[in-house]
């Protein structure tokens, strides 16, 4: 079962065979198994060391249409997607630290934000809306974007 709403769920199943001499199948059966603490730190780990790095972009926009499973884009984005610092803070947590430097998407009422594979904006993984935050030339945002994988 895989779960994309509030968090990430992650399962699996276990198929075994077993053939004869002759290549027939005399077993066959498949279970559940157990993602395991370990193997979910060691993905949040391995997200942040992959090559090409796992989701390290982010954008901003100004749209204000509630975020759905089948978004592909922000509802309404602003020019300049930025390249955030990816770590794993704590077992099984994924992180995406992103500043938006002064003069960076300015003079806008930010209201939503999402997480791509690159800066074109490339595939979404994550979309959020939320109260405007109001982004002056001065003004630099840093955004924190964490995930926590659970079995």
């Amino acid at each position: 079962m895989t779960e994309f709403k509030d968090g990430i769920k992650l399962s699996g199943s276990v198929r075994k065979q077993l053939f004869n001499e002759n290549g027939v199948c005399i077993y066959d059966h498949t279970d559940h198994n157990l993602v395991v603490n370990a193997g979910l730190a060691f993905l949040a780990s391995y997200l942040v060391t992959a090559t090409p790095p796992f989701m390290s972009w982010m954008g901003l926009g100004t749209g204000v249409t509630a975020p759905a499973a089948g978004d592909t884009a922000l509802t309404t984005p602003l020019p300049t997607y930025v390249q955030g610092v990816l770590s794993s803070p704590s077992s099984a947590v994924w992180q995406n630290v992103t500043t938006f430097p002064a003069g960076t998407n300015t003079n806008a009422a930010i209201t939503e934000a999402g997480l791509f594979s690159t800066g074109a904006p490339g595939t979404m993984f994550a979309h959020q809306v939320f109260s405007p935050i109001n982004k002056g030339v001065g003004n630099a945002l840093v955004v924190t974007w964490q995930v926590s994988l659970s079995a």
